[in-house]
């Protein structure tokens, strides 16, 4: 069997890691091929490939192990996962479900400050209708939970993690409640706990980054970079210049969208697989596309 790389090694060995967000073993595989070196298993796609709804935290601990089993027996490289709020209030369980993970075979993972909140209050259903006045961003005590209740969690986190190579990524979304000060300071805190990377919610631009990294100082991950109007919102050596080592991007599910509408919408029509059968995939070989079709891989 292939010796996986840890996250620590690869933080450690590479300048900037930019992973994709996947959701289930094939995406992970196929971005393995492309040539990644790192996944982000992503909360919000998991939400919709199981659940068909906006990330409302309908997922429970069991599905997301579940996930995370079947893509790190699927692929050889690190896969880092969205653990929302380690599926609990009570630090101790949170100690108890970070074990789990690490058993399962993920190499490191997001801890943030929500509240726990499930279904309707959460801030993504009011993304997907705007029309609904947002009760969180009214509320913040409905959001974030408190400094001292999330440290508790990053602390017993960590500890979960002693003696593993499995890496705590505290992760805050203060600043969309209580401003970006807060949100700093949390960082800056965990860092003291001994949390070996940090992540601020809500990052678009890189003014909000020189902010961060003026205080902020270590391995940092940028979530999520942006496209507006054709163009990224950040370019990504002023990112990592700030210290931003760790950057992820939602592209596979558009993906995974277009190629089953391109494919349906030829072989649905014709009531055969021809099209799909015989189209190249962009152009690859016949080898290539077995490969990619078959999933295989060294063990």
């Amino acid at each position: 069997m292939k010796k996986k790389i840890t996250a620590k090694e690869l933080f450690e060995k590479e300048k900037m890691v930019f992973a994709p967000c996947v959701y289930d073993a094939m995406t992970a595989r196929a971005a393995e091929l492309s040539g990644y070196n790192c996944l982000m298993l992503s909360g919000g796609a998991i939400a919709y490939s199981m659940d068909g709804q906006p990330d409302m935290a309908f997922g429970t601990l069991d599905e997301v192990i579940a996930v995370v089993e079947a893509i790190t027996n699927t692929v050889d490289i690190p896969l880092i996962a969205d653990f929302d709020d380690g599926y609990a209030e009570s630090p101790a369980v949170v100690y108890r479900n970070v074990k789990r993970l690490i058993r399962a075979g993920a190499a490191g993972f997001t801890l943030e400050d929500a509240t726990g909140i499930r279904g309707f209050e959460r801030n993504e259903f009011y993304n997907a209708n705007p029309d609904v006045p947002n009760e969180g961003k009214l509320h913040p005590e409905t959001v974030c939970i408190s400094r001292e209740a999330w440290l508790a969690k990053i602390k017993a986190a960590l500890a979960a993690c002693d003696g593993t190579d499995c890496i705590c990524i505290a992760r805050t979304h203060a600043a969309g409640s209580y401003g970006m000060e807060e949100a700093i300071t949390r960082c800056e805190l965990a860092k003291q706990l001994g949390a070996p990377m940090t992540m601020c919610g809500g990052l678009t631009f890189l003014e909000d980054g020189k902010r961060i990294a003026e205080r902020d100082h270590g391995m940092k991950m940028w979530p999520d970079v942006l496209c507006i109007d054709g163009k990224p919102a950040v370019n990504l050596e002023d990112v990592n210049k700030l210290g931003f080592n760790f950057v992820t991007m939602h592209v596979f599910e558009k993906a995974a969208l277009y190629g089953i509408f391109k494919y349906g919408n030829h072989d649905m029509p014709a009531k055969n697989v021809v099209f799909s059968t015989q189209h190249a995939m962009g152009g690859l070989s016949e080898e290539e596309q077995k490969k990619i079709l078959s999933m295989r891989r060294t063990f």
